[in-house]
């Protein structure tokens, strides 16, 4: 069989000229910033040498309703999926109805200070709960600092969170939120700043909140999940649809040059 010469119409050659093409910056090039770690979820499956397929405290929070299992990522096309389902599966001694994921850099990746990124599209339905968030290491609680939050039957709205003890050994926390465009419709970044000084929120590279109050100066780890239910989020309802995904195209956290 004859190969054919590639040949390109005039018109084609003109839109390639004009048409404005996409501008994708690699990872490490963010002027003032070091990377420290980097998922763009280029394989096959959940990175086993980055990520835990699990919750490090194994335990149900906030009457949530989902057994948190290994095999709810999906990694195909340069996106992770966190899937929840409407399945059967035993979770911290009880019998559940649905299934999600959670994974976490618990003793494989921590950090003190930096810059926190996901780029992330989150499923819409009541109940559903997604987030990206980080804990200290060794584990314990507060603090912890919500970079990104989201319920369901509110998809337009990011809520920004700081959780910490103050000088009583109280449990306080400084959050926000933003309303912005449907953040299930397609991806958008959501980042933290985080300083000994300040925390910051980015949405789409513009800050959206800040934080100034008892900030954390132990090194934290990361968590990503989509609970299902519980006390915030409430119920599911009849429009609430299954499986439904918490898509991830990249994670990158970097520390900040001296």
């Amino acid at each position: 069989m004859k190969h054919r010469p590639f040949r390109i119409s005039l018109l084609a050659l003109a839109l390639l000229v004009t048409l404005p093409m996409p501008i994708f910056a690699a990872p490490a090039d963010r002027p003032g910033w070091k990377l420290t770690f980097d998922d763009e979820f280029d394989g096959t499956s959940l990175d086993l040498t980055k990520w835990n397929p699990n919750d490090p405290w194994g335990r149900e929070r906030n009457n949530e309703l989902q057994a948190y299992v290994p095999d709810a990522f999906v990694v195909k096309d340069g996106i992770l999926s966190v899937t929840a389902e409407k399945r059967s599966a035993s979770y911290a001694g009880k019998e559940r109805s649905y299934t999600s994921g959670m994974m976490t850099t618990y003793q494989k990746f921590a950090q003190r200070y930096g810059r926190f990124e996901i780029r992330c599209r989150v499923p819409k339905g009541k109940g559903m709960w997604p987030a990206f968030w980080l804990l200290p290491q060794p584990l314990a609680w507060p603090p912890e600092i919500d970079v990104l939050e989201i319920l369901g039957h509110q998809p337009q709205k990011a809520y920004f969170t700081h959780h910490f003890l103050n000088d009583q050994r109280q449990h306080k926390s400084h959050g926000g939120f933003w309303v912005g465009p449907d953040f299930s419709a397609g991806f958008h970044d959501f980042v933290v700043e985080w300083s000994p000084e300040r925390i910051v929120w980015f949405v789409d590279g513009v800050e959206r909140f800040r934080s100034e109050d008892s900030i954390p100066r132990t090194p934290m780890y990361m968590l990503i999940n989509l609970a299902v239910g519980g006390d915030w989020p409430g119920a599911l309802d009849a429009e609430t649809v299954f499986p439904a995904t918490f898509d991830v195209d990249y994670v990158r956290v970097y520390e900040k040059i001296p």
